[in-house]
């Protein structure tokens, strides 16, 4: 019992110290997993974006998680318009259904959440552009159906 009292402040302090760097690490992978997710494109990433959407509760940040979804799938259809326009590979079709349902997300939450009818047509007018070069693909016309029923849906 003696030995324990004798070392009780050193125990205290080495646990203190413990902590610290046990939170210190944890913080640290915290922000690195954040950092490596901003420079993931989402854009296709169902699961992932569904797993970011559900575990982030605060509307907030699900609108966050859509609109950078929206911007990953604008992104990866610019990236891949020259091909589009040379070679119309079928293989980066799958980005318009995508860059559609992205943008549905991000359109209703404009509109029935943030009253921004503004921005929900100019998120709309930009992905539909950015679509124009995929006209090959075989969902091209469904996809600017859905974005043509949208803007008729809300006016915009």
């Amino acid at each position: 019992m003696d030995i324990l009292k004798k070392y009780w402040k050193s125990l205290t302090i080495a646990l203190g110290v413990l902590v610290i760097i046990y939170g210190f690490f944890g913080i640290k992978n915290y922000i690195i997993s954040r950092q490596k997710l901003e420079i993931t494109n989402i854009c296709q990433n169902d699961e992932l974006i569904a797993k970011l959407i559900t575990k982030n509760i605060n509307p907030f940040s699900k609108f966050k998680f859509m609109k950078k979804r929206n911007m990953d799938c604008r992104v990866m259809l610019a990236e891949n318009t020259p091909d589009a326009k040379e070679s119309q590979p079928e293989d980066i079709c799958s980005a318009l259904d995508a860059a559609t349902n992205s943008v549905v997300m991000v359109v209703d939450t404009y509109v029935k959440d943030l009253y921004d009818r503004p921005s929900a047509s100019k998120e709309l007018k930009t992905t539909a552009k950015l679509m124009i070069p995929y006209s090959y693909c075989p969902q091209y016309y469904q996809d600017m159906i859905i974005l043509v029923n949208i803007k008729r849906k809300y006016g915009l």
